[in-house]
């Protein structure tokens, strides 16, 4: 299968890293989908909404970086982050599931390493997360590893480290 012949879904293609992520992938040649409310959230993105979409097209991966992302708006109103964050990556996993997409990238934060006395965080580090927003990236990881780690649930694939590889590995 050639790059021309895969279809990428990214949410948040609005941002900052999203929007320059749906760049590169297209000048590679991938057929990319986008959602974004604008919001810097998944909230309005409702099962119905992803139902849809997952089956009109079938996707080879899932680019994940939507949520909401300031800490100091987590401690003001967590239960928002927890809704967006937490139950709406929650959606995008049991949708993908039930469409047999099981390549994700899902963009985690160094805030769940809390504040290490030592750099840098790799991936056997201990995670203190120390806020709502870095908690709810937390159980998000948390999440994504169960489901991978449960191969009766659904056989997924994991990959993490240098971004070029990271890129290559979802994608082939």
């Amino acid at each position: 299968m050639t790059f021309s012949e895969k279809t990428i879904l990214v949410t948040e293609e609005a941002g900052f890293i999203g929007s320059h992520t749906v760049v590169q992938l297209l000048n590679e040649g991938f057929r990319v989908s986008i959602i974004d409310n604008l919001d810097n959230s998944v909230t309005e993105i409702v099962d119905s909404d992803l139902e849809k979409l997952f089956s009109q097209t079938q996707f080879d991966a899932l680019i994940h970086f939507a949520g909401l992302k300031a800490v100091g708006e987590s401690v003001a109103n967590p239960r928002r982050y927890f809704d967006n964050n937490l139950i709406g990556t929650i959606n995008l996993y049991e949708v993908m599931a039930k469409y047999d997409c099981k390549k994700m990238v899902f963009s985690s934060s160094a805030t769940v390493c809390g504040q290490p006395e030592k750099m840098s965080c790799v991936e056997d580090f201990e995670l203190n997360a120390m806020n709502p927003y870095g908690r709810t990236k937390f159980l998000c990881d948390g999440l994504l590893f169960s489901v991978i780690a449960n191969v009766n649930l659904c056989d997924w694939q994991l990959v993490y480290g240098d971004w070029s590889e990271v890129y290559w590995q979802l994608i082939l």
